[in-house]
């Protein structure tokens, strides 16, 4: 059973300013934030009745609620090609021959959004695994380019999402 509960000012302060040295231009108001923990799975942020970022490795990822609702063009993204829709919803790594284009300059560890090709839809919160000059450069053919860490359909989204079907 999660539980969930409001921030108080103080709280709520510290974290906007935390995510703000993230994602300076994130849509997001912070008027009143809760906290959601729920067994076996990380620490989820709920700014303004939208779940918005979940805790991993020390670092506040947006989750794909947020993107969905209130877009992404406010962070790094990467776009891949149909062919890797279908491994990637499976929980599969994204491999540096499926990218792309890349939006945006990240460093290893940075939070990085997967979009599809054909309607521009986030559906993949990723880790960088390697820096955005890297994947770019063409000296690397092969190998992980980002570590897939949340998607449509995984144990986030399932807890999430009935949260935001009236708003999406």
């Amino acid at each position: 059973m999660p539980r969930r509960w409001y921030l108080s000012k103080k709280d709520t302060k510290a974290i906007r300013t935390k995510i703000m040295q993230l994602y300076q231009d994130v849509p997001l108001s912070f008027r009143k934030v809760e906290k959601l923990v729920e067994k076996g799975l990380p620490e989820i942020l709920i700014v303004d009745d939208i779940p918005s970022f979940f805790l991993y490795e020390g670092k506040y990822f947006p989750l794909l609620t947020l993107l969905l609702l209130k877009g992404y063009e406010w962070i790094n993204y990467v776009i891949v090609d149909e062919g890797a829709v279908k491994p990637l919803l499976r929980g599969a790594d994204v491999m540096i021959p499926g990218i792309r284009s890349i939006k945006g300059v990240f460093d290893v560890g940075d939070p990085v959004v997967v979009v599809e090709e054909k309607y521009k839809k986030p559906f993949v919160v990723a880790k960088a695994l390697l820096n955005s000059t890297e994947i770019t450069s063409h000296e690397l053919k092969k190998g992980k380019a980002l570590e897939n860490i949340h998607r449509i359909g995984d144990k986030l989204w399932k807890l999430v999402y009935p949260m935001m079907t009236s708003k999406i």
